[in-house]
């Protein structure tokens, strides 16, 4: 059986549902935020058993990390945390929050990009950020892979295997667009972000774009 210890850096609602859909096929969670522990503690609670929190070095001793901070929050985290560890992105560049990231902006890189080269050594994956996370559960679907909604990764080989299968547990099918500069194909400036279908429309979208 696939299971696996998934550190959570942030404990917004990004987090917080995905946490819950894991927790649901089976993993434990820890997660943090950068408000203090207490802040966690009903969030925890609603999670239930698989779920605690943690600081940044626990959540960085887990199996694989998810980013689900504000995208100007990932710079400030110290470049050595995630050395070497699996990295879920799944963080979104505003600029009118984040502020101005010139080779994001210019598209000279994916922001994933800028994310792997930021954390030193780390094996990054871009996924979960296209679909609007508060229609995540009502998408979710245990029917035939050409029926369920896919969702868009980029990035390692060895973490998109993961990645992969962590999609495949909550109910939806892993559309794999290539390698991490890829990415910038589904961010937040181009068609497929908040869009929504199976892999054949999501396909389709690709081409069009």
């Amino acid at each position: 059986m696939f299971l696996m210890k998934i550190g959570f850096i942030g404990g917004g609602h990004v987090a917080q549902i995905l946490a819950a859909m894991f927790i649901k096929a089976g993993h434990s969670i820890v997660l943090t935020n950068k408000h203090g522990l207490d802040r966690l503690e009903p969030v925890i609670k609603r999670l239930g058993s698989k779920a605690e929190a943690g600081n940044l070095a626990e959540v960085a001793r887990q199996d694989l990390v998810v980013l689900a901070v504000p995208y100007k929050a990932v710079f400030e985290l110290d470049e050595d945390l995630l050395k070497n560890k699996a990295v879920i992105d799944a963080t979104n560049y505003f600029p009118h929050r984040d502020g101005e990231f010139e080779e994001v902006s210019n598209h000279k890189l994916a922001s994933s990009q800028l994310v792997a080269q930021h954390f030193i050594g780390s094996k990054v994956v871009k996924a979960f950020n296209t679909i609007p996370v508060a229609n995540l559960k009502s998408l979710s679907s245990d029917a035939s892979e050409d029926k369920q909604i896919a969702i868009p990764i980029a990035g390692d080989v060895e973490v998109k295997d993961t990645a992969e299968k962590l999609i495949k547990q909550i109910g939806f099918v892993p559309y794999d667009v290539g390698d991490l500069k890829e990415s910038i194909k589904f961010q937040s400036d181009t068609p497929l972000f908040l869009f929504s279908g199976d892999r054949k429309s999501l396909a389709n979208k690709f081409v069009q774009k």
